[in-house]
């Protein structure tokens, strides 16, 4: 409601700039106010008709490019934003300008070039909250956890974070299982009322490794209800389902999040797996290549594709599969579970919450340990 008056206020205050410019057109100031109200209403449409009669007017004023440029980010057009403020950067060394440029860039999915914009303005201070978390997420996307460390470091030692810097940086620490910090970075997003995106996957996922599947579902539910499009949502509330067994449930989300978030390997594994429990074994072959396209140096996928097998009473394929799991990580449940099926121990009828417990014993938490100690600590409340 507030937002809402906000913008009517705007559009009011709009009108009377317009009026004003209907007698003098060529007013600058009146040309630069009615831009920024017509952004402030909401109204995109006469911000860029102001912008583009201020140029045709000023066609060589940076100030003018630059409004220009907030009216393209404000229509979605990313592409013509970035080209026009990747040109003003090249005329003026200009932290907002490189902010501005990632904005656009980050929308596209080009994490390289938001990391090559901001980059250079981050080295020897610290960058705005909003510029700084822009550059997290892309380093966090680009996966170069040590140098998102020390972007967090630095912001934090020099005071330039917000609420949304800390879920974002919240998400990184959990990724690079630094769990403290990512608590203490959940608990500071949500005191300054961040309830984000990344607020809330975060929150989830803190809640799911403490086994409190009704928290943490329903943090993620909150999520979605945000941004549909959010695999990590999708992939930590599956992984919810699977601990209350509910694998249809759980499959459906589980594919949603490898639909959004595809190169996500964890995933992957726990749709393989949720496809096992539901006797898909086609499906669950699928899950596994599709994570060894992406990395054939990952354990458990040889060893999650070894145990399909292993139940398709492919012997010989199998054992293969489980020397190569084990070769690469020593540890490897998902081999284990392999083997035991090839010596006979899965063949007895049992429960099949029982054998799903088996099985999910192996696969990690999101806080560490495995969702099978996330199981016990749920059966033992």
């Amino acid at each position: 409601m507030q937002l809402e008056q906000k913008k009517a206020e705007a559009a009011a205050q709009l009108a009377r700039t317009e009026s004003y410019l209907a007698v003098d057109p060529g007013n600058t100031e009146l040309l630069a106010r009615a831009i920024d109200l017509g952004l402030a209403a909401g109204d995109a449409e006469k911000a860029a008709a102001h912008a583009q009669a201020a140029l045709r007017q000023h066609p060589e004023d940076s100030f003018f490019q630059s409004r220009l440029g907030h009216v393209l980010l404000a229509q979605h057009q990313w592409e013509a934003a970035a080209a026009l403020f990747s040109a003003l950067l090249a005329r003026f060394a200009d932290a907002n300008l490189a902010y501005n440029l990632a904005f656009a860039r980050q929308a596209q999915g080009r994490f390289a070039e938001v990391r090559a914009a901001l980059e250079p303005f981050a080295r020897d201070a610290a960058l705005a909250a909003p510029a700084a978390t822009v550059l997290l997420r892309a380093l966090h996307h680009l996966a170069d956890f040590d140098a998102a460390l020390a972007l967090i470091a630095r912001q934090e030692a020099q005071g330039q974070t917000d609420g949304v810097f800390f879920a974002v940086a919240g998400v990184v620490f959990l990724d690079a299982e630094q769990l403290q910090d990512a608590q203490r970075c959940s608990e500071a997003a949500l005191a300054q009322g961040q309830a984000s995106t990344e607020a809330l996957v975060l929150s989830g996922s803190l809640a799911l490794g403490h086994a409190d599947g009704a928290r943490a579902s329903q943090a993620f539910e909150q999520a979605l209800a945000r941004n549909p499009a959010e695999g990590r949502a999708w992939s930590g509330l599956g992984i919810a389902s699977m601990l209350e067994l509910e694998l249809p449930k759980a499959q459906q989300q589980l594919e949603q999040a490898v639909h959004y978030l595809p190169e996500h390997i964890g995933s992957w594994h726990a749709l393989g797996w949720c496809r096992i429990f539901r006797q898909d074994l086609p499906g669950a072959e699928a899950a596994f290549r599709t994570a060894l396209e992406m990395d054939r140096n990952f354990g458990d996928s040889h060893g999650g594709l070894a145990a399909v097998q292993a139940l398709q009473g492919q012997r010989a394929l199998a054992e293969e599969g489980i020397e190569r799991a084990l070769r690469l990580d020593r540890q490897s449940l998902s081999a284990r579970y392999a083997q035991m099926v090839l010596s006979g121990e899965a063949a007895d009828p049992v429960k099949f919450s029982v054998l799903a417990r088996r099985i999910l014993a192996g696969r990690p938490a999101p806080l560490g340990g495995s969702i099978g100690d996330l199981l016990a600590q749920r059966e033992a409340r």
